[in-house]
């Protein structure tokens, strides 16, 4: 049962899902924004609801089906009702592998935003722009050499906290 009597619970139960939330709703809707304005939707549906007395047996559940409802909605694919727990009707429920991939996306984000600034760039410039590493050096206007040895760190970094973003996975291993 959601149990989120005061402010600080609403808050830890909006840093623990809503990153993982956005990303989840960039699979179905193309535009960020979009996204974050739906997760904050969703969020505030669920409040109001508790607010009602209504009861939310599942929080995460709850929103990773309201998200994709929503979404759903948003695109023009429509949806139909799948009721999610006993006291609770959502829309479309969201399978496991879905809130999985989404929470281990977020914790991948969160180890790319630790990395220091210039290599979180080479990074993502490499990686999710695909740009070669010479274009990368001159775009900056460094080395190769450079763009190389900021990949090298990054790939140790994450190799570091892959671990954490694994952690699912990683407690079947061990």
């Amino acid at each position: 049962m959601l149990q989120t009597n005061d402010a600080t619970d609403w808050n830890e139960l909006f840093k623990l899902y809503y990153r993982p939330l956005c990303l989840f709703a960039l699979h179905f809707v193309d535009d960020a924004d979009d996204c974050e304005d739906i997760v904050q939707e969703c969020f505030v549906k669920m409040w109001r609801r508790k607010s009602e007395g209504h009861v939310v047996s599942d929080a995460k559940r709850y929103l990773f089906a309201s998200v994709k409802n929503a979404c759903l909605t948003a695109s023009g694919k429509g949806c139909a009702v799948v009721p999610i727990d006993g006291n609770e009707s959502a829309e479309i429920a969201a399978s496991d592998d879905e809130i999985d991939r989404s929470q281990r996306e977020a914790r991948l984000w969160t180890a790319i935003d630790s990395l220091p600034e210039r290599c979180r760039e080479v990074l993502l410039m490499c990686k999710r722009d695909g740009m070669s590493q010479a274009d990368v050096a001159s775009q900056l206007g460094i080395s190769v050499k450079t763009v190389e040895n900021q990949m090298s760190k990054a790939y140790r970094v994450l190799r570091g906290k892959a671990a954490e973003i694994w952690q699912m996975a990683v407690g079947w291993l061990f």
